[in-house]
């Protein structure tokens, strides 16, 4: 794992965690609009840059983890995390939920799904790594196929990405626990999906959070809201 930092680190600590495929640089656009409040922490996953392997969500969280220890950080004021870092801003917070203040978990595939399900989603995203690192001119559309229009932004990391990190990749997306937790836990989580994201139908799952907000966003698909309603976003979601 890489991690940049930007703003002052006295101000409030927010965490922002990239969808696979992608990197930190997905949060370029939105630097300057947070850092004047927040100090920004933002990782590049194990496995998202070159000569690199991602082993799982623990591994990342324990970078994390480090990271904050050596800079005297002991609490974040939000984490923000989208698709699989939706799911590890989720796994990280059910760990360590009294030092975080607020967590949106956004388009997060929440799911657990038997082996079968898994390898299916393997050989397809598979299919489409192979694809590319085949045809790079295709890049954008072989990833839109697989992940809701996410080519856009997923074409500069995903050719980098071994083959050997995608079973880790799915395990961290497709094996997520629901662990329980209190009233108080459970206020601290904004859930955001949009109408037209597949990962949408992890719902029934995490609605037994029912003290959490869950926001629904009609017409938009995987990350959309964020990305297209950006300012939007910042002010109504973040406390």
């Amino acid at each position: 794992m890489k991690i940049v930092t930007y703003g002052n680190k006295e101000k409030e600590k927010m965490l922002l965690l990239h969808p696979m495929f992608t990197s930190a640089k997905f949060f370029d656009f939105v630097i300057d609009r947070l850092c004047n409040k927040y100090y920004l922490i933002i990782p590049t996953y194990s496995g998202h840059y070159e000569n690199s392997d991602y082993i799982s969500m623990e591994n990342e969280e324990k970078t994390i983890d480090n990271f904050l220890k050596q800079n005297n950080i002991d609490r974040l004021n939000a984490i923000i995390g989208f698709s699989l870092g939706g799911n590890i801003a989720f796994h990280y917070f059910c760990n360590n939920q009294d030092r975080v203040d607020q967590v949106i978990v956004d388009s997060a595939p929440i799911f657990n799904f038997p082996n079968i399900i898994k390898k299916y989603f393997y050989n397809r995203y598979k299919k489409c790594l192979l694809n590319i690192k085949k045809h790079p001119k295709n890049t954008i559309k072989e990833l839109n196929k697989c992940f809701n229009g996410m080519g856009e932004v997923q074409q500069y990391v995903a050719p980098i990405v071994k083959i050997k990190s995608l079973t880790h990749l799915l395990d961290s997306c497709y094996s997520v626990e629901t662990p329980k937790l209190d009233i108080d836990s459970q206020k601290k989580i904004t859930f955001v999906y949009g109408t037209k994201d597949i990962a949408r139908l992890c719902l029934p799952r995490i609605k037994k959070y029912k003290n959490s907000e869950f926001i629904k966003i009609d017409s938009l698909g995987h990350c959309g809201y964020f990305r297209e309603n950006t300012d939007e976003y910042i002010k109504k979601l973040i406390r």
